[in-house]
């Protein structure tokens, strides 16, 4: 599938299906290089600009960081050491920490790693610098971004607690609004997203980590903001009107399919247990993971 960077560059790309749920961006694009491509004023994850969109992003970036930060409050109770993997500007770190955990955020941008130094948050420039481990990692809308999604899995593996959280909140492509828009779907956001998934897709792929799924919530106001934007990329004149009607449909078509626009997935981190494998060919046990 052909898609377009709707969003900045007006560049094209190719979405290719990799494995079973999993697709990915090419061509391979390396850290250095992808940060050109957030380089924008408008980009909402990171933006204070006064736009329409950058305004409806905020209302529903309030809601979910109150409603991330009650998740996450009863998930660890008085284990309350966590990380944010692309933290933005930390909002949802400041609201958590008023509610007395010890955060630290990893954030790739250098401008928005000084807005944070700040406010008083630990910021990491990368996953790998984490020098304590914690009892939760939370990727919102992050682990699409990266081009080694295992190493990824494999480090916050490493930094968790036994026993700890893991996190993760993504879009899925088989979503009503992503078969309706195709490539005009928002949430492809090529280049930015390097890999994309479906349900069945990211838990095959975080289980095989070492996690075990406790957990699936819908994130029901991400299918209108993305139909809004979907409608925007398409030249519609009404583009809110519009969008809004098919976010809304999304939603109530996924209360019978359960594919919503994006889903919160929760994970424990297991302990590793060896099993033995019996092998017909040559005659013999094999110990493994």
């Amino acid at each position: 599938m052909i898609v377009k960077d709707h969003f900045l560059t007006g560049e094209i790309f190719e979405i290719k299906k990799v494995s079973k749920g999993v697709l990915t961006t090419l061509p391979k694009t390396n850290t250095r290089d992808l940060r050109r491509y957030y380089d924008s004023k408008n980009y909402y994850s990171h933006s204070s600009s006064k736009s329409v969109l950058s305004f409806l992003y905020d209302l529903s970036s309030r809601f979910m960081v109150f409603r991330k930060t009650k998740l996450v409050s009863r998930l660890l109770e008085d284990k309350n050491k966590l990380l944010d993997f692309g933290c933005g500007r930390g909002k949802f770190l400041l609201s958590v920490k008023k509610r007395g955990f010890e955060v630290c955020g990893v954030e790739l941008i250098p401008s928005v790693q000084k807005e944070l130094i700040a406010k008083n948050i630990k910021v990491y420039d990368r996953l790998e610098s984490v020098s304590k481990p914690v009892n939760a990692i939370t990727f919102w809308h992050s682990l699409e971004h990266i081009n080694d999604i295992s190493q990824t899995l494999i480090l916050s593996r490493k930094y968790l607690h036994d026993k700890g959280i893991l996190i993760v909140a993504l879009p899925n492509y088989d979503s009503f609004d992503s078969k309706y828009y195709k490539t005009f779907w928002a949430a492809y956001d090529v280049p930015r997203h390097r890999v994309h998934f479906n349900k069945k897709g990211i838990l095959q792929t975080v289980q095989k980590h070492g996690f075990k799924h406790l957990s699936t919530k819908p994130m029901i106001l991400d299918s209108i903001y993305v139909s809004i934007l979907s409608e925007k990329y398409k030249g519609t004149r009404m583009y809110y009107l519009f969008g809004f009607f098919i976010g809304v449909l999304s939603n109530l078509l996924a209360m019978f399919s359960k594919e919503y626009s994006s889903n919160i997935f929760i994970f424990e981190k297991t302990r590793k247990k060896w099993r033995a494998v019996y092998l017909l060919r040559p005659r013999r046990f094999v110990q493994c993971f």
